[in-house]
């Protein structure tokens, strides 16, 4: 599922279902838009989201690309890995 391509024409629903980690990247964006995305724009695609909210759309997929990237190279949840010789467990 992580191979689909992030486009502007997504949900948020779809990004957030595919690439939980996203989340952190959505309420970012929350102060700016003045509204928290995930409760008023769930349905919308991101290019109307963005749109609607007067947000940088180029910087919205930048930044979620860069946070699905990220877990792609290692990282766990759109966590970083834990620093060599940690446990990531309890």
């Amino acid at each position: 599922m992580d191979s689909e391509p992030l486009t502007p024409d997504l949900t948020l629903l779809e990004v957030l279902s595919r690439w939980r980690q996203t989340e952190a990247v959505f309420r970012r964006f929350d102060a700016q838009a003045g509204v928290c995305l995930l409760c008023q724009a769930l349905f919308d695609t991101l290019a109307e989201a963005a749109r609607k909210y007067h947000l940088d759309l180029e910087r919205l997929l930048a930044e979620l690309q860069a946070v699905v990237s990220a877990k792609k190279e290692g990282g766990t949840e759109g966590f970083p890995a834990p620093p060599e010789g940690q446990s990531s467990g309890g």
